[in-house]
Order: structure tokens, then sequence, then C-alpha cells
């Protein structure tokens, strides 16, 4: 293309090569907004924002998005490439449906010759955009972009949208079970390649429903802050680290492009950052985010004290479920100086071999203060890592995935966390004994979750595992119940003890029962009162250690060997895994218990992936050739699923 004449504006005397991109960058001066939602009357300044907007307003319903801004591909590719949202050359069949196999059907007509299409009906079912699935453990608007936005709490549940997914069954795998349980050898045919999507978005935190509530802000000088022992803080103390906030992320700002200055519109976006938002922000956190894996003590967890670290993971996650699709946007334009910030923290920063920027590992003789601040910069730190995977953009997720993420795994060799258990000789007798416990409790919560984050780059990313299970030592997490006590006098009260808990490579083990020893050892795990976080836990484990005996495994190739007797150990402990899995959906949760549960309730879609690379092994005979490692969104998924 021809160099262009800059045209300059006459307000900022800005440059843009384009005139288009002049007469947008004009109506930041002019304050015009002409774009309107039909449905709810919010006005807008450019078409992509209103774009965005329609799959999130809340008094759309089941109204159709205007044609002229209804995503997705366009409606003459085949209907294939139109749900993976690949490229079609439109034949019949396309080059793509051929490349793979797939029967290519072209039922889908342009809006202009068929505009009724545009709103689906009870016959025809909206399938709707990805962007909010992962193709992975999470979710994508493309081949290489697995996940464009926070999974809202408005999203709908599977079993709300039982025509999209009827072929999949998913109300009976995603609510508990009416009937007897399910063996691994009592499964349907495999799921074909085309449907890889569908099985890894039941792996997702949009296939179940969230619930929703509206931020609420007590006025005056005190602040009302969450909690099972909700509790007031100082507006004057919080307003101080709000302010402190704001300074040291205009400084990270300033010092990441030198000699570039931060744009006005990340400045504007760090002053967003007021007591009253980020107190509201960390109150959605514990709402809506804490259910999925709780590991920091709401009871206690003080924002004005506690490591900043932390406060800004939990600030970003929580905002993401804010209402205001604004505060949103800006939030979003903070994520990577946050993440910056943090991570340029003396010993979390990757200069940690210079004098001075080690992690010190202290341990338990240290001052019961040093360890709480340590305890909540890892959760910081990590919290981060999941922030920015889940809503960062394409590049800060591939950052935290591959840099920022081996950091904090190195930290926790560092301490040693892959072996931390609580002492079995322990005893909580006063206060002090109390905050022990649950400090300790916390680093087992915040190590084992970490775990099941690695093995989850290994599911979608076919990444080696960081931890290694020689390594690994830990226990479950304990009653979520327990955890959520305020103090001991609490625990006085409610008559509840903790209860030491199984190590967790103890109860994979013995999912491998042979026949004889079965129902004993099925009987231990029942004994051990497993809950859906423990099974996903599971799970996590027996899909990277199949996929380590198999498609990684050298041997496999070999001609001598069987695939059926390679797989046969596996086979036995996902028929275990459902047996178990279908008793606790059944009859150990009540559904009330059930539907309060976070992404824990993911668990069937992941042994749905186990039980696909299992059979796809089997029907190749062994391993193939060319699987990419440290890929994108399930990359190596499809090309052993593509046989």
């Amino acid at each position: 293309m021809e160099a262009q004449s800059l045209s300059t504006c006459n307000e900022c005397g800005k440059k843009f090569q384009r005139k288009a991109h002049l007469l947008r960058h004009q109506q930041q001066h002019s304050g015009d907004r002409p774009y309107s939602c039909k449905f709810c009357s919010k006005t807008f300044k450019r078409s992509d924002v209103l774009r965005d907007h329609f799959s999130r307003c809340e008094r759309r319903g089941n109204s159709a998005i205007p044609s002229s801004l209804e995503r997705g591909r366009k409606r003459h590719a085949c209907d294939e490439c139109s749900r993976l949202k690949v490229k079609c050359d439109n034949n019949v069949p396309c080059r793509k449906c051929t490349e793979f196999g797939r029967k290519c059907v072209k039922s889908r007509t342009t809006a202009a010759s068929s505009p009724e299409t545009t709103t689906p009906g009870p016959s025809t079912p909206d399938t709707g955009s990805d962007r909010n699935s992962i193709g992975f453990l999470l979710n994508g608007t493309g081949e290489t972009d697995f996940m464009r936005e926070f999974p809202k709490s408005t999203t709908l549940s599977p079993h709300n949208q039982a025509l999209d997914f009827s072929s999949m069954a998913v109300d009976s795998r995603y609510e508990p079970a009416a009937g007897g349980p399910s063996m691994y050898q009592e499964n349907g045919p495999t799921t074909p390649e085309n449907n890889l999507d569908i099985m890894l978005s039941h792996m997702e935190l949009t296939t179940f429903e969230e619930m929703t509530n509206n931020r609420e802000i007590p006025g005056e000088n005190m602040m009302l802050w969450s909690g099972p022992g909700s509790f007031f803080v100082d507006r004057t103390a919080m307003e101080h680290r709000a302010f402190d906030i704001r300074e040291k992320l205009k400084y990270t700002a300033a010092t990441l492009n030198p000699p570039h200055l931060p744009s006005q519109e990340l400045l504007d976006a760090i002053e967003l950052i007021t007591a009253a938002n980020f107190t509201a922000y960390i109150n959605l956190y514990f709402r809506h985010w804490h259910k999925h894996a709780p590991m920091v003590h709401e009871a206690t967890f003080d924002p004005t004290t506690a490591a900043l670290p932390l406060v800004l993971a939990l600030m970003g996650l929580g905002g993401m479920y804010s209402k205001e699709a604004r505060d949103i946007l800006k939030l979003k334009l903070l994520l990577d100086t946050i993440e910056a910030y943090i991570f340029s923290i003396p010993g979390l920063n990757d200069e940690y071999e210079l004098p001075g920027r080690t992690y010190v590992k202290r341990g338990e003789d240290a001052s019961p203060e040093w360890q709480q601040y340590q305890l909540e910069e890892l959760q910081g730190a990590y919290l981060m890592v999941v922030l920015q995977y889940w809503t960062g953009n394409h590049i800060a997720r591939m950052r935290v995935r591959q840099q920022r993420f081996t950091r904090v795994v190195a930290i926790f060799h560092q301490l040693d966390l892959q072996t931390i258990q609580h002492n079995p000789s322990f005893q909580i007798i006063d206060q002090s004994s109390f905050r022990t416990w649950i400090r300790r409790e916390s680093f087992i919560r915040l190590i084992t979750v970490a775990i099941m984050l690695d093995n989850s780059f290994g599911i979608f990313h076919n990444v080696s595992p960081r931890f290694q299970w020689s390594e690994l030592d830990v226990p479950f997490q304990s009653d979520d119940r327990f955890f959520g006590l305020a103090n001991y006098d609490a625990m006085l009260a409610s008559k509840m003890t903790p209860v030491g808990r199984m190590k967790i490579k103890n109860a994979f083990l013995l999912l491998f029962s042979e026949r004889a020893s079965e129902q004993r050892n099925l009987d231990i795990l029942r004994s051990a009162r497993l809950k859906a976080l423990d099974m996903q836990m599971l799970i996590h484990f027996l899909y990277t250690h199949l996929w380590a005996s198999t498609f990684s495994n050298p041997l496999a190739h070999l001609p001598s060997t069987s695939p059926q007797l390679l797989l046969q150990p596996f086979k036995t402990a996902m028929s275990n895994w459902k047996l178990l899995w279908d008793e606790i959906k059944s009859s150990s949760l009540e559904r009330g218990e059930w539907n309060r549960l976070g992404f824990q309730r993911t668990a069937e879609g992941y042994f749905e992936a186990v039980k696909e690379v299992a059979e796809s092994f089997e029907r190749r005979g062994g391993g193939v050739d060319g699987i990419q490692s440290d890929c994108e969104k399930g990359v190596h998924l499809r090309k052993i699923l593509s046989f």
C-alpha cells in the first residue's frame, strides 16, 4: 500500500494515516455517541463496542442481534466452518471438510436472502459464538485465540440451552444423576474431531450457571466488607490504599515502554481505582470467583493490610464481574500494567539469581506476620496468572503460561510447597493456633489449585508438567465449612474440628485397583468423603498420566506394544472414577449444594477428554508422530481425534 498523507486532529494535534481513524478519534473530543442499543437504550461511540454490548445486554433476552451487527462467519460458509469459525472456500464439499473427513453441509443462506434465519427457532438451535468457551479450559474466537472474555455470571448453563447441546447429552452430565452410575465401558461412541470444540467447552466455566448480584457499596464514612463475619473498614484507610495503588501503577506504566509516556487512556483507567470501586470489585471476587477454588481466607481478609499483589489480583478478578461494561474495558487496559508491577517485586521477578532478589525461605521460624505476607504475595502472583490467562490478550495469555507461571512454580519449589501438609499431632487450642492452621491450609489450597492449572496447561496446550509425580506429597483440601470459620471462638461455637484428608497420590493409586481388591479400595475412597473438587484433581492426574503413557510414550510406537494391555489399567481407573463421580452427584450432594459449586462441576468434561484420548489411541493401534507441543487451544487433540 502506498504511503498516505497524515491527517491531523485539530483538537490535540495527533496524526493519523487514515481519515477513518481520524474521524473515529475525533469522537473522543466531540462526545458524540451515535450508536445505541435498541434493547436498553445505552449509547456508544463505536459500533464494535455496541456489538460487544449486544452479547451481554441483560434486556435483550432471547431477541436476535441485528443482522448488521451479528457475530460469527458469513452465512455463505458451510455449517461446520461457520460453527468452528474457520475460513471456508464456499465449495461443497469445502477444502477444510475434505481435509478432516467431515460431512460438508451448506444449509445456511445469507441474511439478505433469508432474513428470518437471524432469529433461531425451536427447530434451529443457535449455538452462538464460541467467544466465551474455551476451546480449552477456556474460550476463543479464532483458531489461535482461545479466550477473549472472562466467564460472565450471566452465562446460561447447558441445562438452559438443551437444544444447543442435545447431541452431547449435556443435561445428564452436568446435573446430579437420577439413575444409577454409568461405567467407562458403557459410554457411547467416540466424539468425532469436529465435535472437539463442544467437548472442550464442557470443561469450561461457561458450562454452568453462575448466580448474579448487583454490587452494593455502603456510603458515608465506613464501608461494609464481605465475608462470613462481615465487618467495616475505615474509608480513609481504603482511600490511602487506593491512592497507593494508583501511584504504583502510574510509575509502572511510565517504565514499561520508555521513552514513550503512558497513553491518556491508560492513565484514565488507573483513575478508576477509587476506594469505592476496588472495594466493590474485591467483594465481587468473593461473591463469584471464590467458589471456584477457595484459597483466600475470606473471613479475615483485610484489603487495607493485605499484600498488594493479592489485593490487585482480587480486584482484577472481581472486576470482570462488574455490570458496568466500561469499567471492565478499563480494567482490561490495566491488566498488563498490574502484571508488570506484581512480577517486578523483589523475589517474584525473573531476576531471582541477583543478590537481594531471591525469594527467602523462612518457614515457620519467621514471624506470623511475615508468613502471612509471604502467603498473600504468592496467592496474588498465582491469581494474576489466572486472571491474565482467562481474560488477557493473546500475548498476555502466552506470557503468563510460559513465563509467569514457571516463575511461580520455581518459588513453590524453593519453599517446598509440593510436600506441605498438616502435622497430625497439631492441635487448635487458641486463636493463634487457629490462625496457624488456616495459614497452612491456605498454602495447601494454593499448591493444589496450582497443580490443577499445571495439568490443565498439559491438557489444552500439550505442555510437560512443571510438577513431577515423584515430588508431590500433598493432601486434599480440608472442609470448606471449617476453612470459612472466622476465628477460634467460631470454631468452638460450630463444634467442628479439622479432619486430616487423604493424600492425592494415595487416592489416585486406589483408582487403579484390580478386581480382587476393587471393592475394598473403593470403600476406602468413599470413607475419605471425596468432594467434586477432589474428583476434578484426580481426573486431571488421570489425563496427564494417560497422555504420558500413550502418545508421549516412545514404547507405544513399538510393534510389540499392545495398546489394549497398555490401556487396561487406565480403563479400570476411569471406570472407578466415573462410579465415584456418579455417586457424588446422585447422593452425596443436595441439588442446592450442587448448583452452588464452581468449576468443579466441569470434572465430567475432563473425563470425556480422557475417554477420547484413550479411545483414539486404541483406534490408531499405538502412537502417532508430529504432535505439536506447547501449542494453541487443543491443536494436538485436533490431530489425534481426526483419525
